[in-house]
């Protein structure tokens, strides 16, 4: 039996949790780093005595196989879940990940023939990390974040709902800017507060065109087969970016065939499905999901939540998004 290749580790922090990335090829850590960089994890200055997550891929020597105990408990979008009593397995038919969320651990194993490109899904990197942070109390949500002085906004919707051009929106009319796609929640006191999880801000290369401000600004995205624009939004809005904010509303857009666009008041349980609806992770590993479902009402009990109807206006000038969050803003709960 030959020796295991050997591990090459980098260190990371996600909002002050300790994360330890490894992996026994080359092109497999370049693609982790690249992804590291993308979802906004910060590259640790020194290495840490102890690692509370820690979780490495092998393409070269695979230590991981389905355990027969395993059973099915979730599909999403091209990746699969299955559990045993103690361990989480996600797989996309070219990895496989065993997660032992209790631990922190994770193990990713390469799958497909040794010929095959050794291509690693940018979800399956998420999915796996979020799994394990969720045991440490952060939880995830496909948002976007924005905010004022004294109050916090998180605009919720599918992809291609018009999240991240609203977002930028909000940002040239003076709001402050956390995240455009995906956040972090935490308990605070009584209260949920919301940390950015990738604070570079993407859009369609026919959307950009409506911020002429931003012209000459934007970037390819960091991921190769992504055609998305990228907006490096601490390089150009320094005095705007905040890395926290304890949100008072929640906007769930949609776009119409209408001149004038609007919002319309909707009440917690319609709040709470389309937040739950817009957290995949829910459906994977049970054992964590009523924390998850506790956190996402909580965020519901404390904010005001309202369906956007985005009309032609908007499509227009998504700054005209500002006047209309203006009359329906509070105070912050732990502003």
């Amino acid at each position: 039996m030959r020796d295991a290749a050997p591990i090459t580790y980098a260190s990371y922090k996600v909002h002050g949790t300790e994360v330890k990335i490894g992996w026994d090829s080359d092109a497999v850590g370049a693609q982790l780093q690249t992804l590291c960089v993308y979802f906004g994890l910060a590259a640790a200055s020194r290495e840490s005595a102890q690692y509370p997550i820690t979780l490495t891929w092998h393409a070269q020597d695979p230590p991981v196989t389905l355990s027969a105990e395993a059973r099915p408990v979730a599909q999403h979008r091209g990746l699969q879940a299955w559990q045993t009593e103690r361990e989480l397995y996600l797989g996309d038919g070219s990895w496989l990940v065993r997660l032992d969320t209790a631990a922190g651990q994770g193990v990713g194993t390469f799958l497909t023939a040794p010929s095959a490109l050794l291509t690693l899904r940018r979800d399956l990197f998420l999915y796996s990390l979020l799994l394990l942070l969720r045991r440490r109390g952060c939880y995830a949500a496909h948002a976007a974040c924005v905010a004022t002085e004294d109050s916090g906004c998180l605009i919720v919707a599918d992809s291609s709902s018009g999240k991240s051009t609203l977002t930028l929106g909000l940002v040239e009319a003076g709001w402050h800017y956390l995240a455009d796609d995906a956040v972090l929640l935490q308990s605070r006191g009584e209260q949920v507060e919301v940390f950015p999880l990738r604070q570079d801000l993407y859009l369609a290369p026919e959307a950009t065109a409506m911020f002429p401000d931003a012209r000459g600004q934007w970037q390819p995205c960091l991921l190769r087969e992504d055609t998305k624009q990228r907006l490096d939004m601490q390089a150009l809005y320094p005095t705007q970016i905040r890395d926290t904010c304890c949100p008072n509303l929640l906007v769930f857009p949609t776009i119409v065939d209408e001149p004038q666009s609007q919002l319309v008041p909707i009440g917690k349980a319609e709040a709470l499905l389309r937040l739950i609806q817009q957290s995949a992770l829910l459906a994977i590993d049970p054992r964590e999901a009523p924390g998850h479902l506790d956190i996402l009402a909580r965020l519901v009990r404390q904010t005001k939540h309202y369906r956007l109807l985005a009309g032609q206006d908007l499509a227009r000038d998504p700054r005209r998004i500002a006047r209309l969050l203006e009359e329906v803003q509070q105070p912050a709960p732990c502003a």
